[in-house]
């Protein structure tokens, strides 16, 4: 029960502090010293709001090392977002440079790093990669001093998956970032994904079973929500935003 209990109050937390809070207590009673959360939005279009976050309880240099990632050259050079980009699953790791379940090429990178690691006290822990629409690339980190085994590590995995994503629903709620993010219609996204995947507006109108006037309204009303001209900018945008997929 109180693992629930736990969860719950991640997923209820009323700030953003809170949620830090919350993450750390479940963290610290699952033998997790340390964590980190970082997330990269896809393009706002000019919106007044920031696309990058992220927060760790480092008390040392390595905890400059996630607020780097904000500039997009350091985190394209980053084992761990590139990790994520890749599509792997959730991975343990240790300061030895042992990585598992990741990229042969990644694996060899992350390793340079990860012997690093160790001077500042590090051991070994795990990394979750989180995707979502509208998320460029995320991942959150859990490290521990009390083993070198990989397969120490390995049972923790899915739980702490759970709760990353869990804390990231939070952090979406908290941040706003589902409001940042035009509303588009069912009907809109249908004709969206049928024009992204390259049928014309009689195409749709066959496949819809209306008009192709109909059809070009959904579209113009898309774009005009997406704020950008024409059919495939509103493809691409609506694409890059996880609004619709192919």
């Amino acid at each position: 029960m109180e693992y629930w209990d736990q969860v719950e109050r991640i997923l209820r937390a009323s700030s953003f502090v809170e949620l830090v809070r919350e993450s750390k207590a479940w963290a610290t009673s699952t033998g997790f010293g340390h964590q980190a959360y970082a997330v990269k939005l896809q393009d706002l279009h000019g919106r007044d709001r920031s696309d990058f976050l992220t927060f760790n309880d480092f008390t040392s240099e390595w905890a400059e090392g996630y607020e780097a990632l904000r500039d997009p050259e350091i985190a394209s050079r980053d084992a761990r977002v590139m990790h994520v980009r890749a599509g792997m699953p959730s991975t343990a790791w240790n300061v030895r440079g042992e990585v598992g379940f990741t990229d042969k090429m990644i694996g060899k990178q992350a390793g340079q790093i990860l012997r690093r690691a160790g001077e500042y006290g590090l051991r070994a822990g795990i990394t979750v990669p989180i995707s979502s629409p509208g998320v460029s690339w995320a991942f959150m980190t859990f490290t521990t001093d009390a083993t070198f085994d990989l397969r120490d590590l390995f049972c923790t995995i899915a739980p702490m998956t759970y709760v990353a994503s869990c804390l990231h629903v939070s952090a979406r709620r908290l941040q706003g970032w589902d409001e940042a993010r035009p509303r588009l219609t069912e009907r809109e996204r249908e004709v969206l994904r049928w024009a992204a995947l390259g049928k014309t507006s009689w195409d749709i109108s066959a496949i819809l079973s209306v008009s192709e006037r109909t059809v070009n309204f959904h579209l113009q009303g898309a774009a005009r929500k997406l704020e950008v001209n024409g059919r495939q900018a509103a493809c691409a945008r609506a694409i890059a935003l996880g609004l619709i997929t192919l």
